[in-house]
């Protein structure tokens, strides 16, 4: 009698590994949420709040930006913009504190051991990214000149450099839908 021998091979179905994130990029982050803490308190929240409650440098930095960045968005504050700030306001902004302290002690990777700050970064990189998006997207199909009655359209190059304002905001949370 022969003696077959089997060779079972065990096939190890293995996910495919998330990115994580290293010291630098997680430092990287903590600043970048401690300096969209102000940039969301006082120059996006003027498309919800009214100019008689926003502190008037802000204001002044908000025209600033409209008339050197022909940005028509900030200048004619669309509905659907209203409420993706209130949703900044709302969502982003509390996280923009909680990531801050969770990412504060950088002597551990935090963002790849803990599900839950994962779960909260990737959230609000799709929110972020997502919304955004929208916004480049309206600037490349109807930009114009803000306050001017004939809404003379802007240039493709117009188009882009307002475009370019908005791109860190679109590309930096999206990283954060992969970790």
């Amino acid at each position: 009698m022969t003696e077959t021998r089997h060779t079972h091979r065990t096939k190890q179905i293995t996910q495919p590994e998330i990115m994580k994130l290293g010291r630098r990029e997680q430092q990287f982050y903590l600043w970048y949420f401690i300096v969209h803490i102000p940039i969301t308190v006082f120059i996006d929240s003027s498309v919800v709040i009214p100019p008689k409650w926003q502190l008037g440098a802000a204001q002044r930095v908000v025209n600033d930006h409209i008339a050197k960045q022909h940005d028509f968005l900030l200048s004619e504050k669309p509905e659907w913009l209203y409420w993706f700030v209130l949703l900044e306001l709302v969502m982003q902004l509390p996280l923009f504190g909680y990531f801050v302290g969770k990412l504060w002690n950088l002597n551990q990777l935090q963002v790849n051991t803990d599900t839950k700050l994962k779960t909260w970064l990737r959230i609000y990189g799709w929110n972020a990214s997502l919304t955004t998006l929208v916004c480049i997207i309206v600037i490349f199909q109807r930009g114009y000149i803000p306050y001017d009655v004939l809404r003379t359209s802007l240039t493709m190059t117009q188009k882009c450099q307002l475009a370019s304002v908005y791109l860190p905001t679109f590309l930096i949370p999206l990283r954060l839908c992969l970790v």
